[in-house]
């Protein structure tokens, strides 16, 4: 595929060129991942959910946010009841 070009909108908006969704087989209300790498804007069509929480999970771990948001199973509801009790 060729270079296309779009504008942004007011909002913050872009359209992604036919051409461009038929190749990485995207279509109306699909899910995509937006990277900025090197100063480029790169958009991924995810092919499963697998893939793109692995990725999450190597970024946030690259930042060191990994772990500091509560998450189902991880003592949060317990820690919370017995602050709680004791309010």
């Amino acid at each position: 595929m060729s270079t296309a070009y779009t504008t942004i909108t007011s909002k913050g908006q872009i359209t992604l060129p036919a051409a461009a969704r038929r190749a990485l087989g995207l279509h109306a209300g699909q899910k995509v991942a937006v990277t900025v790498e090197d100063g480029r804007l790169i958009i991924d069509s995810p092919h499963d959910l697998h893939d793109v929480r692995a990725r999450l999970r190597e970024e946030a771990e690259a930042a060191g946010t990994w772990g500091t948001v509560p998450h189902a199973g991880d003592g949060w509801a317990a820690h919370v009841s017995a602050e709680h009790a004791e309010s």
